[in-house]
């Protein structure tokens, strides 16, 4: 049921992102022609809009690296395999900080969000802001979805469906 559940929102969030994508092209595209194009108008909110997609896309982007352990890594070992226990320990070191990291998130963009975004309106578009930085706790939420996602495969799942699952 959670690997389901994650997968269905792992895919959508693949079609996010590819929307954002899109969006932040044509957006950049615009005001790259109106800049050398004498007949394209010098429009604002392709800005304003080239920002707002690049800025989700981090997050979107983030979240499925998450999910995909393809975040910063750094090899010890040097090819050679440690022990289980030590690898049970720097598995338990990660979930600890990228949880600790996913809490701050959640936490604190939250009340950013609540505190100051809803009184906040954008300069050009005119849509409020609160738009723009519920991205950070909608991203803590996915990194927590997925941190427990990964716990579950991790540590209750048998290793032969976990093998099959990925």
């Amino acid at each position: 049921m959670l690997i389901k559940l994650c997968d269905a929102v792992a895919k959508c969030l693949y079609y996010a992102l590819v929307a954002m994508g899109l969006t932040l092209i044509v957006s950049v595209t615009l005001l790259v022609a109106a800049r050398y194009v004498p007949f394209v108008p010098r429009w604002l909110w392709p800005l304003e809009i080239a920002n707002w997609a690049m800025i989700w896309m981090v997050f979107i982007g983030a979240s499925i690296a998450v999910r995909e352990n393809k975040h910063f890594n750094v090899d010890l070992w040097m090819g050679k395999t440690p022990s289980r226990r030590v690898l049970l320990f720097l598995k338990l070191v990660y979930y600890v900080f990228v949880g600790f990291v996913t809490l701050t998130f959640v936490f604190f963009g939250y009340g950013f969000v609540v505190r100051w975004a809803w009184i906040q309106t954008s300069e050009v578009l005119t849509i409020n802001m609160a738009f723009l930085y519920v991205s950070v706790p909608i991203a803590g939420l996915l990194w927590l979805l997925f941190l427990i996602e990964d716990c579950y495969r991790e540590f209750v799942m048998p290793k032969s469906q976990a093998g099959e699952a990925r």
